[in-house]
């Protein structure tokens, strides 16, 4: 077996460096012969990858008409519908820089992601109107708002709105009907742009500080796609993808967008937020071969009450692969998750900095618990504080290095620096790496805690408890005893009634499997767990309920 690094050195790019990514995915298609081929199925209807070519050109010209220049941001706050392609990759095509962000987000966020970006067009549902022209005053730089009127609609929430009264229309900043604009609009040629310049940004999550703008250049989607999705996935024409994570995170955009357009596949887009439900409803509709989500979304399925109808229906029967990804699968949620469906489950680690997955098991080298081996065109390293490699088996800290990785953070010089040394990126993740080159995820650094002077995995934990039958979800935090002492606490969302017996038994169960420094002092029952819109469970509010 080669090593990451002999096969990262063996990994040449071969991007000119003349590149318009969106160019270079929408023309690549139809020279590849794919024009009449469906690129995205939505609502029952299919889009061909020349539909997307066309609605891409225009939209670019739609830009142009608006008079934005190269590399101004262009804020773009859809659900996954064809109008945030034709938004996506027409402001790229355009020269322009486009900015992703999520359409449900609480509305008093939408002001900071405005100003940081210095967007001068917002590209926005009717329900994110009037809330855009309440900040604009406190926004010099935004001209223009264009308002796509049949997006799909937030929960408890319409698609139309009194957004085109006589007060708005022609207020300033300048609002638009989007069908108006691309009824007149004249596709534009794509600008000659370099590989090396900015091509999009790609918001943090924000769930420990404010939300960070990472700068990702027109080559970074070549590199993501091709090493993950051609050569890792063998991803084909012949398969169809379905992301229960949105466009607007970097997980989802690889695996809606970019990977399925470059192989020639085709994605499913579902406007609202991911369910149980509709997620098996559109692998069934659409015979979906790829399903991607996060480890919780798993949870939920099969905690869900259709699961077992779905699988005896023969719903999930097009399945051929499904890939975990946001936090590590558990090795419990992993086994179970295949011995219900029968379908391989891939873990893998990604992140918005390198924009998508860079470790990753494969279909022919499944470990459940273990997050795999870098794919090619990307290198790992487990250092310690100073920075230089740990013995094999010993946790540290997840270095990774590829031609995908972003250039910075906009406006966050300190946090680029600490991020970035050279050519590595530094993750933020505690991982071991053992003889045979394999990486096991042991946490968050700062999810990490001591107990008698021993480091403790809150995943190792985790996936102890996971394995009781009365477990549905968990996470587990540092605590402090009433002595003053450190130790850990069990937050566990039940699957039926909680109580005291349930409680003692899960302590028997982790005293059974565990060193005793792992298990916790206490379990506390709860009925959900805090998670960001990606699905990731953010411990420090579980900490901060303990005061």
């Amino acid at each position: 077996m080669s090593s990451p690094a002999d096969e990262f050195a063996q990994y040449q790019s071969s991007y000119p460096q003349e590149l318009n990514i969106a160019q270079r995915l929408a023309d690549g298609a139809l020279a590849n012969g794919w024009g009449k081929q469906t690129a995205f199925h939505y609502r029952g209807a299919r889009i061909s990858f020349a539909q997307v070519r066309e609605d891409t050109g225009r939209f670019a010209g739609v830009l142009a008409g608006l008079e934005v220049a190269a590399e101004q941001r262009v804020l773009i706050a859809l659900p996954d519908t064809p109008a945030f392609l034709a938004s996506f990759l027409g402001t790229i095509w355009h020269g322009s820089v486009a900015v992703p962000i999520n359409p449900y987000l609480p509305l008093d966020r939408y002001e900071f992601f405005l100003r940081d970006s210095r967007a001068v067009v917002a590209i926005v549902p009717p329900w994110l109107v009037c809330t855009v022209i309440e900040v604009s005053a406190r926004l010099p730089a935004l001209q223009h708002i264009v308002v796509f009127c049949d997006p799909g609609t937030p929960e408890g929430g319409t698609d139309d709105g009194d957004w085109k009264t006589p007060n708005l229309i022609g207020s300033s900043p300048r609002l638009y009907d989007a069908a108006d604009l691309l009824e007149g609009a004249i596709a534009s040629p794509p600008a000659s742009t370099n590989c090396d310049e900015p091509a999009f940004w790609l918001y943090t999550s924000g769930s420990t500080g404010l939300p960070k703008g990472a700068i990702h250049l027109h080559h970074d989607i070549w590199v993501a796609a091709d090493c993950w999705g051609q050569r890792t996935m063998g991803m084909s024409p012949n398969h169809v993808h379905l992301s229960a994570s949105k466009l607007y995170f970097a997980y989802g955009l690889g695996n809606s967008l970019h990977c399925p357009m470059w192989s020639g596949g085709s994605a499913v887009l579902v406007h609202n937020r991911p369910t149980p439900s509709n997620m098996t409803e559109a692998i069934a509709a659409n015979k979906v071969t790829h399903f991607y989500a996060v480890p919780s979304f798993y949870s939920a399925m099969m905690a869900d009450d259709g699961f077992s109808a779905a699988i005896a229906a023969g719903l999930y029967s097009s399945l051929e692969v499904c890939v975990s990804a946001g936090e590590a699968l558990p090795a419990p949620l992993c086994d179970r998750w295949m011995k219900a469906t029968g379908v391989p489950v891939l873990d893998g680690i990604g992140s918005t900095e390198l924009l998508h997955i860079f470790i990753a098991n494969r279909p022919n080298d499944i470990r459940p618990g273990c997050t795999g081996r870098p794919i090619l065109g990307y290198d790992a390293r487990v250092v310690n504080e100073d920075g230089n490699d740990v013995a094999p088996d010993v946790v540290g800290d997840l270095w990774v290095c590829g031609d995908s990785a972003c250039i910075g953070y906009w406006n966050r010089h300190e946090a680029t620096k600490r991020a970035l040394r050279g050519k590595w990126f530094v993750t933020g993740d505690k991982y071991r790496v053992d003889s045979e080159g394999y990486y096991w995820y042991a946490g968050r650094s700062d999810d990490m805690f001591k107990v008698h002077g021993q480091w403790v995995s809150p995943l190792k934990v985790e996936s102890v408890l996971l394995e009781h039958e009365g477990v549905r979800e968990v996470a587990v935090v540092g605590a402090t005893d009433d002595r003053g002492l450190s130790c850990g606490l069990a937050f566990v969302v039940p699957v039926g009634l909680a109580n005291e017996s349930l409680a003692l038994a899960l302590l028997e169960h982790a005293a059974g499997n565990l060193s005793p420094y792992l298990v916790p002092a206490t379990v506390k029952f709860v009925d959900e767990l805090p998670k960001t819109a990606t699905g990731k469970i953010q411990r420090y509010l579980l900490r901060d309920q303990m005061g």
